[in-house]
């Protein structure tokens, strides 16, 4: 070949292809070769479901402990979204081990965590989160929550769970020693949403009831950690009243939620509130801020004051808490020295309270209305005496039974249940678990509105744009007829 031949344009184009064809795989090689290291992959669901959350990486980044995720179901039937999401935890924390199990193949494992569940059985695509001997087992009626009709027939999915229970899960199986609160009943008191008791057992709490007759036999159980005390529609027994006194001010702890009290009172139930200087409402609180309350002035959207309880509950600030029908802790004007009180929830300063409900009335304030806003809503309370040594009482107390209720989980979802566990976790000395908030199907997630926003967007949709659209049709007129 002749040494002209090298210069003619043709080559030169034939050699400059070839090098870029070279370079391109090249980098189509590099580009695998990275990829493969490090394991990124988008996630395009308008809800993030192949995605772990920042509290979910927050929790992560300090875990210590060996942790394994195992999903149970036939081979090659896994669910795409859970494996993908096993592989974030995995790719998250190297403490963290995923595995595949089939219950045909492996029927001792599936056997082995089978015991509490119901029927003995494992559904397939459940998933064991295990740790030191500690494990939960995760089934798919957990990870999704069902949408019905009105005839009670499955339509679809309201949301789903599968983050926040693999998190939970490996945050219970990991922070040690489990609790034990007792509900205490046998006085009228209202009892929880039977999810409530669930939530808190995924959050590494036993949760059992305790009677009032039980209280009169044997006292408060030895084992007992925490109590779970509400209004009762009667009032307690005078034995009982002092029982449950004795076992707070030998370091006891409690969660109390109680409702505003209209007519005969109940002198035990105050006696015990009383003792660490809080006294029951006799009014209801109606909220004038249009943006801390929704629908209407007593379903309160509370602002959350800053406290370790509340610090998972404010972490994305997009949490909203729902109190319906709620009163307001009266602290009492002068609280025992050894007694120290922290607000967690208050009204705005433009709230009120009513102490006759049956008054045929507007919602707004009237000359019979009780004054004194911002009124406390839920508080913290310390109570520390000295012997040989520090014995510390602690109480939450949250005005309004409501918060671990069934409706306000149509508005704000698990919301309240969280801010009750964050609660049982204070009082429990622990630090604050992650809480990570259902996620919905696209397309099917409510509009939360309050007040405020549903009055600023009627005021736009039938203020702004037609005045707008009114002054641009005047304009291109003025154009046309000017031309």
């Amino acid at each position: 070949m002749k040494l002209s031949h090298f210069k003619e344009k043709r080559f030169r184009y034939g050699t400059f292809s070839t090098a870029m064809m070279l370079l391109a795989v090249i980098l189509f090689v590099l580009v695998n070769l990275l990829a493969g290291e490090f394991n990124r992959t988008w996630d395009l669901t308008a809800e993030g479901l192949f995605t772990l959350s920042s509290q979910s990486r927050t929790f992560l980044n300090e875990l210590e402990q060996d942790v394994t995720l195992t999903m149970i179901a036939p081979t090659g039937t896994e669910e795409p979204i859970l494996v993908a999401l096993m592989e974030e935890y995995a790719a998250a924390n190297a403490h963290i081990a995923t595995a595949f199990r089939d219950p045909m193949v492996n029927p001792a494992f599936v056997q082995r965590f089978s015991a509490g569940l119901e029927g003995g059985m494992m559904p397939n695509h459940s998933i064991v989160v295990e740790s030191g001997g500690q494990y939960r087992v995760i089934t798919p009626d957990l990870m999704i929550t069902p949408q019905f009709n009105q005839w009670g027939q499955i339509v679809g999915i309201a949301s789903v769970n599968f983050e926040r229970q693999i998190t939970t899960a490996i945050h219970a199986v990991t922070q040690g020693e489990t609790a034990i609160v007792y509900k205490v009943g046998g006085s009228g008191e209202v009892p929880p949403d039977p999810a409530f008791f669930s939530f808190l057992e995924a959050e590494n709490f036993i949760v059992r009831d305790l009677h009032a007759l039980d209280i009169l036999r044997e006292g408060i159980p030895e084992d007992a950690d925490i109590l779970l005390l509400t209004t009762p529609q009667w009032d307690w027994p005078a034995d009982k009243a002092t029982a449950i006194l004795a076992f707070l001010e030998d370091e006891g702890r409690a969660f109390i939620a109680f409702d505003p009290v209209f007519g005969e009172r109940r002198p035990q139930f105050d006696r015990v509130l009383a003792n660490y200087g809080i006294r029951v409402s006799d009014y209801v609180i109606m909220e004038n801020d249009p943006r801390q309350h929704i629908m209407v002035p007593m379903f309160l959207l509370p602002h959350l004051w800053p406290h370790e309880i509340n610090l998972p509950l404010v972490a994305e600030g997009r949490m909203g808490l729902l109190l319906r029908f709620a009163g307001a802790i009266e602290p009492a004007d002068i609280l025992r020295p050894t007694t120290t009180m922290e607000p967690l929830m208050i009204t705005s300063t433009d709230a009120f309270g009513r102490t006759d409900m049956h008054i045929e009335s507007t919602l707004f304030h009237e000359g019979y209305d009780y004054d004194g806003a911002p009124f406390m809503l839920a508080a913290a309370i310390t109570d520390t005496f000295f012997t040989d040594r520090a014995h510390i009482t602690q109480i939450v107390v949250v005005s309004g039974s409501d918060v671990w209720a069934s409706p306000p989980r149509e508005v704000v979802g698990d919301n309240n249940f969280a801010f009750v566990a964050s609660s049982l976790g204070w009082l429990m000395g622990q630090e604050p678990g992650p809480f990570i908030p259902t996620r919905t199907p696209p397309g099917t997630a409510p509009l939360m509105l309050n007040q405020f926003q549903a009055n600023a967007l009627a005021g736009l949709s039938m203020g702004v744009l037609p005045v707008a659209v009114l002054i641009v049709g005047v304009a291109v007129w003025l154009r046309r007829r000017h031309s």
